[in-house]
């Protein structure tokens, strides 16, 4: 018998054993999942107590509430406690089965290995979708998929013969779309509702390394533009307002009804890492109607102390990520959250969310009444991602870790979660048709 069952066997017979006070207090436990809201179907949670002690739980559901019942003690002392029993609830609206995300080291040299992976919320299982030895190497990113269709995505593939891949439709191809266009690289992906068409950001990206402060990585870009692609011509082309060379533009996003794109600007600097921190984006949209734009771009916010990123909208609500300056908030610890209500224009900070760490990347599920998101609020290293419910109303629910078979799945897995989407069924493997593509 291995040492590790042998202290469990021992700790087991010893709780027997054990003097239990009861404590009004709820257990100080890791990951903090005391009165969150999840959806129907959600694996039990699972912690740990936060000072290590061994513990025991026991789980009662009432209508919809799940009580968890923690006591735990001390083996040295032979003391334990039966805490407050803490609550989980349980809300019927559905949830998309799956999330898709991308797992990467979080320093700029470790892309050695990573890939796109899909996760059941049904369940535990994890399975790859696809992993970058199959496309000998290089840097796999900016998956999304045609209205959380699992059979239907694109991503991009770094590296010699690199380019765009689309599945689509039961076939799989690669295009380098500076080639088909106007000599520009389609980044950052928004699908339009209808299917056709797809905007991409074209960005000039790079990294700096402050030697002073706590900040590690600072990624900015040095130009970008947005790029309009027709899937069913493989055409794409510019239009001149979202091409200015005296602007950034990045991170598109369509309304509902594919009728207005949303996208951050900022006005172009000189020598950008070196007055990076003047670069500030803010929210703009413009109008689109049969395979074009339409009319002219506007400020929809900006504020003078907040930068926006990744603008993701459900319905009437826009999600973005605020931070100090710049256009890449997963380095800025000041990163937060904020919800705006497109109908009346008002902006607030998404507080149920943010922590005092990194906020980042989110997704809406496909009804808006839960969001995903990235935060690095339990070590400030590492990526992981978060589910919340969302009322309709303005207001989310206390957030929850992603349920692993156990907590400490998440702290030992050194590798960072990044862009989750919610997908509407199981994305199918496409290891052996991107080798194929990359073959060629």
């Amino acid at each position: 018998m291995d040492k590790l069952r042998l202290l469990l066997l021992l700790s087991l017979l010893a709780c027997n054993r054990i003097s239990y006070t009861a404590s009004e207090e709820y257990p100080p436990i890791v990951p903090d999942c005391v009165g969150v809201t999840v959806p129907e179907g959600m694996p039990p949670m699972t912690f740990e107590m936060a000072d290590g002690r061994p513990f025991k739980v026991e789980r009662r559901r009432v209508a919809d509430t799940v009580f968890y019942s923690v006591s735990a003690w001390n083996p040295a002392t032979g003391k334990g406690e039966r805490y407050a029993p803490f609550p989980v609830y349980v809300s019927h609206d559905p949830i998309d089965p799956y999330i898709a995300y991308r797992l990467i080291e979080p320093s700029y040299e470790g892309w050695k290995e990573m890939g796109l992976y899909s996760r059941d919320l049904g369940s535990y299982r994890e399975k790859a979708i696809v992993t970058n030895d199959a496309t000998g190497g290089g840097c796999v990113n900016c998956h999304t998929f045609r209205g959380g269709n699992p059979s239907d995505m694109l991503f991009h593939a770094r590296g010699a013969g690199g380019g765009t891949v689309f599945a689509l439709e039961g076939k799989a191809r690669i295009i380098n779309l500076a080639t088909v266009g106007p000599r520009k690289q389609g980044v950052y992906p928004a699908w339009h509702p209808d299917g056709r068409y797809i905007v991409f950001s074209s960005n000039s990206t790079q990294q700096c390394f402050p030697i002073a402060g706590s900040q590690q990585v600072e990624v900015y870009d040095n130009y970008s533009d947005l790029i309009l692609m027709d899937w069913q011509t493989d055409s794409v082309y510019v239009w001149p307002p979202l091409c200015e060379e005296t602007r950034f533009e990045t991170f598109p996003a369509w309304n509902a009804d594919g009728s207005r794109l949303y996208y951050c600007v900022a006005d172009s600097v000189s020598n950008v890492v070196e007055n990076r921190s003047r670069v500030r984006y803010r929210l703009a949209s413009v109008g689109f109607a049969d395979g074009f734009f339409t009319g002219e771009p506007e400020t929809v916010w900006q504020n003078d102390t907040v930068s926006v990123s990744f603008p993701r909208i459900s319905g009437k609500w826009l999600l973005f990520t605020g931070a100090a300056y710049g256009t890449f908030p997963i380095w800025h610890r000041e990163a937060d959250l904020y919800l705006m209500d497109l109908e009346d224009g008002s902006v607030v900070p998404a507080s149920e969310l943010n922590s005092p760490d990194t906020e980042s990347y989110h997704s809406w599920s496909s009804n808006g009444r839960w969001v995903v998101f990235s935060s690095r609020r339990l070590d400030g290293r590492y990526t992981r991602l978060f589910i919340a419910h969302f009322d309709g109303e303005g207001r989310f629910g206390k957030p929850f870790l992603l349920p692993q078979k156990s907590y400490a799945h998440n702290v030992q897995r050194l590798k960072s979660y990044n862009v989750p989407e919610f997908v509407l069924g199981e994305p199918a493997s496409r290891r052996r048709e991107v080798s194929k593509l990359f073959a060629q």
